[in-house]
């Protein structure tokens, strides 16, 4: 197989070096920051065709999402149909990022995509797999995370293992979270944040971590949201920002009775702020405005009506309709109080 060459005198490193071997040699010579650019002008250069599609994984895992679309134009016009196929995969990871396409159009797309490649089918069941995070189908999780594991094991290269276990780890932290084990939960959630140079993956980690704590305490709870919050404004996240100052920002505040000068432009959270209060009435009007009822805003009426039936009915939902373990003790603990 034809190996490209990067360019020569690159820190004595000018021979013909695969990607994985590349990211081993500079790893020895430079820092993290200095590393990555090194790599995302290898990736938008090498001419290797399994290089050029490990690469899609280094820069998506790595939030090198400019180096990254030109990457994937690159594979698209590559004579190698496994090359197009990869394009087109990240293709489709990006647009569920950006929200462009709908859930289900991608994976209309995602299910039309044939391969016997197993680090592909490896990405397309972590692309399906978090459609169905987000779409709270958390129940799909442990079938999904076994076939992970097996075909991980039939992949050849290195580099493209490493990536891809990096993603296992953020699988298994919504897994663990979603079943209540929280000591395992946590422990993949501070080994990705501890591991990752991928400044989104971090802050949305951050932002997990902090719910992992609403049953335990204020201060921790605090502490990973202001994190979240720096890394979202220092790299200009500004979805993230939003969804921290609006969503969770009041979630926590209101979740352990600080609602004072917390404001927020989510109607749901609002309310929740309210209840907070003791303002029932007002609760109660607010959430009467939405019309998407959630296991969530049932949990909300049913604390702002002081009613069991609700809050019984949130947590079957919780539990049923999500088998979401972690949040149906939100019921449970606010019937505990009735």
């Amino acid at each position: 197989m034809k190996v490209n060459s990067f360019r020569k005198g690159e820190e004595g490193y000018g021979k013909q070096l695969k990607l994985h071997q590349y990211v081993n040699s500079l790893g020895k010579l430079y820092d993290e920051e200095t590393l990555i650019n090194k790599m995302c002008e290898f990736c938008l250069q090498t001419t290797d065709q399994d290089d050029m599609r490990v690469g899609l994984e280094y820069l998506y895992m790595n939030g090198c999402y400019d180096a990254l679309s030109q990457l994937i134009e690159r594979n698209k016009q590559h004579t190698n149909k496994e090359n197009n196929a990869w394009a087109h995969l990240y293709e489709l990871t990006l647009a569920k990022q950006k929200r462009t396409i709908p859930h289900h159009k991608i994976l209309e797309q995602v299910m039309e995509i044939k391969t016997y490649d197993p680090g592909l089918r490896c990405i397309i069941e972590y692309l399906m797999l978090s459609i169905h995070f987000d779409l709270f189908e958390y129940e799909r999780l442990a079938y999904a995370l076994d076939s992970i594991q097996l075909l991980l094991q039939r992949i050849d290269n290195p580099l493209l293992v490493s990536l891809l276990k990096a993603r296992l780890d953020a699988a298994l932290f919504i897994y663990y979270w979603k079943r209540n084990e929280m000591i395992l939960a946590r422990k993949y959630g501070f080994r990705i944040i501890n591991e990752t140079t991928n400044n989104t993956l971090k802050a949305n980690l951050n932002i997990n971590l902090s719910l992992t704590y609403i049953f335990d305490d204020f201060e921790n709870s605090y502490y990973h949201l202001e994190q979240a919050k720096q890394i979202a404004e220092e790299k200009k996240l500004t979805r993230l920002i939003s969804i921290i100052e609006n969503h969770n920002i009041p979630f926590i505040y209101a979740h352990f009775n600080r609602p004072d000068g917390i404001s927020t432009n989510v109607i749901s959270e609002e309310a929740h702020l309210e209840i907070a209060k003791g303002n029932f009435p007002k609760a109660q009007r607010l959430l009467s405005e939405i019309t998407e009822v959630t296991p969530f805003i049932n949990y909300y009426l049913g604390r702002a009506h002081q009613d069991r039936r609700l809050l019984f009915q949130s947590y079957n939902e919780f539990i049923e309709q999500r088998s979401d373990h972690f949040f149906a003790r939100l019921p449970l603990q606010a019937l505990q109080k009735l």
